[in-house]
């Protein structure tokens, strides 16, 4: 216990480096924002399961004897401390190196676009984003239909991926460039069309079932009015009552998620709170990748790496799976899920022949899946990197595209194969609706 503890807060420790690093920048400077996130994903859910280890995922656990549990979390420390060190150096290499490398101790203010045209632009993707929702909507069924099978969100919206990710974006557009016309003013009006905007993005997102798209909205509003409008130096009561809303809405969805139970709570709404309270520990435990990263590390220590075969099914990505039915899955996340279930397989393997389900490796996971500590020092290198770069292209554009880009890089981007996509197509949406809207040429 003792041990697990110290490694905790030896690795705790190397997520204070930014504060030397970036001094004067407000708390949502890069690194330091990275850093936050960090500790709010890991730290939490580490402490919890060094003094009980049966939070554990079931599917993980199956795989770690009790003899092994103790050897194997002081190891993901280890690889976890490691993995944060490099995205620094990365991060600080790419500051001497980058293109066009500009202060960072300026906040991005207003570009050369009217403020007509940065509110029009908010309108249009509020009404394209609810459009493109309503298509989803009826493709799986129909309201009514979708939220009482949130269970089988997966499934229900199987296909539905880009549609999906263009109507999410344009909500996000609309809220992010609602916030980012503050610049110009911000009158009641526009604070009242921002809560309206925000909550209508809110209830899209909801009613698919997911949480994280709510959660990297509210980062980025956060994050938008930090280098838009004005650099947020301190930690204030709104932003701890934030944090307590995203935690309930978090477990609420969840909950709501599981059978009859929209019905169930919408009978006995005063349940909903007290069994938020009672499951309060599935906000800590779902936000984590450690359960994910042990399995990974425990795996490919008694198997064979993959040397970056998984970066192959990119090349099957563009192809339809109705033109080639043994596609392997865009979503690298499905071999390990497959792997935590006991299947032999390695990449490339048809969707088809694989557990119907995706764990997610993220960049360290795929990193010691490819590598091992090697990968993984490459990888988060490589992150640290990208980072700094798109820090750098907002500060030298300071346009609305180039801070859209700077955030889905900072709150999304990893080197996996889902990743990757993501980011691509959101780049590609982002740069589209930009040039279109606002004219963006550079």
């Amino acid at each position: 216990m003792i041990e697990r503890l110290l490694a905790i807060v030896v690795m705790t420790g190397f997520l204070l480096i930014p504060w030397a690093i970036e001094r004067g920048q407000g708390i949502f400077a890069p690194l330091r924002t990275y850093s936050i996130l960090s500790f709010v994903t890991t730290v939490p859910y580490l402490l919890l399961l060094s003094f009980d280890p049966s939070v554990m995922y079931p599917p993980v656990a199956q795989h770690i004897r009790y003899h092994e549990f103790n050897d194997l979390f002081l190891k993901y420390t280890f690889v976890q401390g490691v993995a944060y060190l490099c995205v620094f150096a990365g991060y600080l290499t790419a500051g001497r190196l980058s293109f066009g490398w500009v202060s960072s101790a300026g906040v991005p203010r207003v570009s050369a676009l009217s403020e007509g045209t940065v509110l029009r632009a908010a309108v249009i993707a509020l009404l394209l984003g609810m459009a493109l929702w309503i298509v989803q909507v009826q493709l799986v069924g129909g309201l009514e239909f979708l939220l009482l099978n949130l269970g089988d969100r997966t499934s229900l919206t199987a296909g539905l991926g880009y549609l999906s990710t263009a109507a999410n974006a344009m909500l996000a557009f609309s809220v992010l460039l609602m916030a980012y016309s503050f610049q110009y003013g911000n009158g009641i009006g526009k604070k009242i069309c921002l809560a309206l905007f925000f909550l209508i993005a809110a209830i899209s997102y909801t009613a698919f079932g997911g949480r994280k798209h709510l959660l990297h909205l509210l980062l980025m509003l956060l994050l938008t009015w930090h280098y838009s409008i004005r650099k947020i130096n301190s930690v204030r009561l709104s932003h701890v009552a934030l944090v307590v809303f995203v935690a309930f809405y978090f477990v609420s969805v969840l909950l709501l998620r599981q059978g009859d139970a929209l019905e169930y709570y919408m009978n006995r709404p005063g349940e909903l709170f007290a069994d938020v309270l009672d499951n309060v520990n599935i906000f800590v435990t779902q936000l984590s990748y450690v359960d994910t990263y042990m399995f990974i590390i425990k795996y490919f220590d008694q198997n064979d790496y993959w040397w970056g075969r998984s970066y192959i099914d990119l090349l099957y990505a563009p192809i339809p799976s109705t033109f080639f039915p043994d596609k392997p899955p865009v979503d690298d996340g499905v071999y390990i899920r497959s792997l935590m279930e006991g299947w032999n397989v390695i990449p490339p393997t048809p969707f088809w022949k694989m557990y119907p389900s995706s764990t997610p490796p993220e960049t360290i996971g795929i990193g010691y899946a490819s590598a091992g500590l090697l990968g993984v020092v490459i990888g988060m290198f490589i992150l640290g990197m990208i980072i700094r770069s798109s820090y750098s292209f907002m500060m030298s554009r300071r346009t609305f595209f180039s801070l859209y880009v700077f955030l889905m890089v900072l709150l999304n981007f990893q080197l996996t194969n889902l990743r990757l996509a993501q980011f691509l197509t959101s780049f590609l949406i982002a740069w589209l609706f930009c040039s279109v809207m606002l004219r963006y040429r550079r």
